[in-house]
């Protein structure tokens, strides 16, 4: 059998060309209501009659300029005289902080008179600078000094930790004192403080008296500190002997003078 003869598809509709658009014209653009605005000045000034004054002559309107309209005058127009500005000495007088009955006409602004303040009870005005008050300083805290009746008086919580520690861990030496051989990791695991820590603690010990550095620590051999651990009694000696005997304690403990409450050092 033979195969049936297709037919040609029908070829697809061509959409007709649109006419090209032609350009506005001038009346078209004009008839638009959004382009009165912008063509209002084409209008021409607007007369506003009752913003004219009693002056003869035209009034020009906003966005408008007119040439005014000069009337001749009866007679001459003269210019007031000048004031003549007031001479003055090229040295002011200085004001004081008195009041005189009589002001002088100009002064200069440096040398303005000031008004006498009264001063409050205690406190006196200087005279050499007018308007300057001093004022009386401000007394200080007063500062809590305490005697230091046993070690742990001297030490913070961080420094009691760490001393208590290392007379724990201490081999005797004698009879008043131990030594101890160890770094700041050591000291890190035996009171559970930082390396950090451990070191700002030990040289605040050091400094009151508490702990003492026989040998220093051994590079090559790894070998840690060596320290001397004074007990409570020794402490108290040293520390009796140095002059330190009163503390003030706010955010650490701190020895003082306990005549002035000045820090001072063994």
């Amino acid at each position: 059998m033979s195969e049936p003869i297709k037919e040609n598809p029908t070829p697809p509709k061509r959409s007709k060309r649109k006419p090209a658009m032609e350009p506005l014209g001038w009346d078209e653009i004009v008839s638009q209501p959004g382009m009165g605005g912008y063509l209002s000045f084409l209008n021409g000034p607007v007369p506003l009659p009752h913003l004219q004054g009693p002056t003869s002559g035209v009034v020009p309107s906003p966005g408008v300029v007119s040439n005014p309209v000069i009337e001749p005058q009866s007679q001459p127009i003269t210019a007031p005289p000048l004031e003549t500005a007031p001479t003055f000495d090229s040295t002011p007088a200085l004001v004081s902080n008195t009041v005189v009955d009589s002001a002088p006409d100009f002064v200069s602004p440096n040398h303005w008179p000031t008004p006498d303040l009264a001063s409050p009870p205690g406190v006196e005005s200087t005279g050499a600078t007018p308007g300057v008050i001093s004022i009386p300083a401000i007394p200080a805290v007063r500062l809590r000094i305490r005697k230091c009746m046993a070690t742990h008086d001297g030490h913070s919580l961080g420094e009691e930790v760490l001393y208590q520690a290392l007379w724990k861990a201490a081999s005797a030496e004698s009879a008043g004192t131990r030594s101890i051989v160890i770094g700041w990791r050591g000291m890190s695991q035996l009171c559970r403080m930082t390396p950090k820590n451990c070191k700002i603690n030990t040289q605040r010990l050091i400094r009151k008296l508490a702990l003492e550095v026989l040998s220093p620590y051994n590079t090559p051999e790894s070998i840690g500190t060596t320290y001397r651990v004074y007990s409570d009694e020794s402490i108290l000696r040293r520390r009796r002997e140095a002059g330190l005997e009163w503390v003030v304690r706010s955010r650490g403990v701190e020895f003082v003078d306990p005549a002035t409450g000045v820090s001072v050092t063994a």
